[in-house]
């Protein structure tokens, strides 16, 4: 990559830009770049960041830089914004939130990483990075574990219990075999017991359900970017019944049945779908009453910056930026 790269190290404004972004908190606007030449510019001006975010105006476009930004940057990820009127259907596919969760994942691990996403995604709230690390599944082998709780614990995390995993989201316990197909990986783990121990960890291929790899260990990452106790859930919902119930009170005094009827309505069926079918899917439209505190993808770029290396870390090498 250096031959695409070193010739814009001969223009004088390019070692400008490059020498000021080096400054904290500095920000510069470069105009006059046709389209082909704008990532180009943007893998030269930022080669020695770890952490970087590519902004742009819609998701389609989003998805277009990400596929062109490959050439220059194996690392790069897509973080799409939520459309709540497809992403809160009954029947929608996960792909959405398996991006993002995958884009956080790498974030909160601190690797190397390249977010390509839109101004909407950018200050969407979501769950803070601490609550996705205390709800990670760590299994190694030797170790004792109880199915019912790991079973429990996958339930609360987003996944969806089935007889055979089939697609990502998705786990099955059959009598001392786990197969769990982590929302953030290409291929799905089996985990075989021997009593309340782990005898062996291994990814399988999905069609053909033979063996890929033997694993030591797994970190599992939840499918869901709500992720909620049963408590949590109980205070929530009792939030958001207060609410309710203030504002039917008022509609009703502007005589305005139908739209508290409607009003009433609806968080009855919102609070059938938490307690009677165990749902989660339609509440990130409600996620400050179950988190009092969130974060942005913005935010948790800098939490990732505060607690990585700050200046020419003498492990990777990379500036933080």
């Amino acid at each position: 990559m250096r031959a695409i790269t070193t010739p814009l190290s001969e223009l004088k404004e390019f070692n400008e830009i490059n020498e000021y972004l080096e400054k904290p908190f500095a920000c510069a606007e470069v105009t006059g770049c046709v389209d082909s030449q704008k990532l180009h510019i943007i893998d030269g001006l930022g080669a020695d960041f770890k952490y970087r975010i590519i902004v742009t105006y819609s998701d389609l476009r989003a998805k277009e830089i990400y596929e062109d930004y490959k050439f220059y940057d194996r690392n790069v990820t897509v973080y799409p914004a939520k459309d709540l009127i497809f992403y809160q259907a009954d029947v929608h596919s996960n792909e959405i939130a398996r991006q993002r969760i995958r884009c956080m994942r790498r974030l909160i691990e601190g690797r190397p990483v390249t977010v390509v996403t839109t101004f909407a995604a950018l200050m969407t709230p979501q769950i803070k990075p601490e609550v996705i690390k205390d709800h990670i599944l760590s299994l190694d082998r030797h170790s004792a574990i109880d199915v019912v709780e790991i079973g429990k614990k996958l339930v609360t995390m987003g996944y969806t219990r089935n007889y055979q995993v089939e697609a990502p989201g998705e786990f099955s316990i059959r009598g001392d075999i786990v197969d769990v197909f982590d929302l953030t990986e290409e291929n799905p783990f089996r985990i075989e017991l021997w009593g309340d121990e782990i005898d062996s960890i291994r990814s399988f291929d999905i069609l053909s359900q033979r063996s890929l790899e033997k694993l030591e260990s797994v970190d599992i990452y939840p499918a869901s970017e709500i992720i909620l106790e049963d408590e949590e859930l109980e205070k929530g919902f009792a939030r958001i019944q207060e609410d309710t119930d203030k504002a039917v009170k008022a509609l009703r005094d502007e005589f305005k049945t139908a739209e508290a009827h409607q009003l009433k309505k609806q968080t009855e069926e919102l609070k059938e779908q938490l307690f009677e079918f165990k749902s989660a899917v339609n509440l990130e439209s409600y996620i400050r009453y179950f988190y009092e505190d969130t974060v942005t993808i913005q935010e948790l770029y800098l939490y990732r910056r505060a607690t990585a290396c700050t200046g020419t870390c003498k492990g990777c090498g990379n500036r933080v930026s």
